[in-house]
């Protein structure tokens, strides 16, 4: 099971993350999130993940990354990177969201669920019908699936077991307060997430 801790802003929230052993950390490149950071701290904050750890660059549009640099970009719309990893994002509200997921093509490409938040892109905190994440697998069987969206310490379990996905991810369900974790409830849910995946 791999996990990605997302909306990191900080290198102590990053150092944090990598030691309670992350797989990839989220940097929020949208400027109406609350999470997000500027490309001038970017830099710095990146290189807290270290050699092993994936770096992601959470943006609208693919072109809207800038110039720090990144080892996969996370994106809602439009196009997916020409040269390395892709992961689209598909805010789901109901069963009527399932089909643009269902008709979409682009290679070499993961997918993340999120749930759908009019005024948010992402990071509010809430879950959708995983049973619509099943359903989403079987449309896109031979694409990862990474699912997002309410997850917390104690619910991951049970997600991990309904869903089964590729990865995890997570942002407001291991924070303090919006933007900064809090290193019991990132540890727990890193903890309850192995286990279930086990």
């Amino acid at each position: 099971m791999r996990i990605k801790i997302c909306g990191i802003t900080n290198p102590e929230d990053a150092r944090l993350a990598v030691e309670a052993g992350a797989d990839a950390l989220g940097f929020i490149r949208v400027e109406s999130s609350p999470r997000y950071i500027p490309e001038a701290d970017a830099h710095e904050i990146y290189r807290e993940a270290g050699p092993f750890v994936t770096v992601v660059a959470v943006v609208r549009r693919v072109e809207e990354v800038g110039s720090a640099e990144c080892d996969a970009i996370q994106f809602y719309e439009g196009p997916a990177p020409t040269s390395g990893k892709g992961i689209r994002v598909f805010r789901i509200k109901d069963a009527l969201s399932l089909p643009a997921l269902a008709e979409y093509r682009e290679p070499n490409t993961a997918i993340l669920l999120d749930t759908y938040h009019e005024q948010a892109l992402g990071g509010v905190g809430a879950t959708f019908d995983w049973s619509l994440a099943v359903a989403a697998k079987g449309l896109q069987p031979h694409r990862r699936l990474i699912l997002a969206g309410g997850l917390t310490p104690d619910n991951v379990a049970e997600a991990v077991r309904r869903v089964r996905p590729y990865a995890l991810d997570v942002s407001s369900g291991v924070e303090a307060s919006p933007g900064k974790k809090d290193p019991h409830k990132l540890r727990d849910f890193i903890a309850a997430a192995r286990q279930a995946a086990e």
